[in-house]
């Protein structure tokens, strides 16, 4: 009898502590800036998450002359039931670089990654196709990590000597 008492005791205790309100508190972009992901850390916050639905996530800018920066503005919306962020962009290289939304996205919201290509010294005669990357970490979404592409063919400038 006093086995089962004290399991009863036991089981009653649980019970009363998992309906104690502190594990079913309201999601809050706290959450977020608790649990920050990077490529090393892929654990995934509770709560609701955000989606990240990017317009496009490759273009091509076709020819473009050897030393001529271009810029593509990625755009995305997050379709998701909870508000996301973004934790880090790392480009592919030193020739590029990434700019973006360093605000809160709700769901609804909509965010945007700029990459900016400086093409100096990448050029050749026989007009070489050149890709770049872009990786995307997200706190609190869905899909936490995208990698965005882009493509150029880049012809080299002539150099002219006016002697001649």
């Amino acid at each position: 009898m006093n086995k089962a008492l004290h399991t009863l005791a036991a089981l009653s205790f649980v019970a009363l502590a998992s309906c104690s309100g502190s594990g079913n508190r309201g999601f809050d972009t706290e959450d977020i800036e608790d649990n920050p992901a990077t490529l090393d850390n892929p654990a995934v916050p509770a709560g609701p998450q955000g989606r990240a639905v990017f317009e496009d996530t490759a273009f091509y800018f076709g020819q473009i002359n050897d030393g001529e920066k271009v810029q593509h503005v990625y755009r995305f919306k997050n379709t998701g039931d909870g508000p996301m962020s973004i934790a880090n962009v790392q480009a592919s290289c030193g020739c590029t670089t990434p700019n973006w939304t360093k605000d809160l996205i709700p769901p609804g919201g909509e965010g945007s990654i700029t990459a900016t290509f400086d093409s100096n010294g990448k050029g050749g005669t026989d007009n070489p196709l050149v890709e770049k990357s872009i990786n995307v970490v997200f706190d609190n979404a869905e899909n936490r990590l995208e990698t965005l592409i882009f493509r150029a063919h880049i012809l080299a400038t002539e150099d002219h000597d006016d002697f001649h």
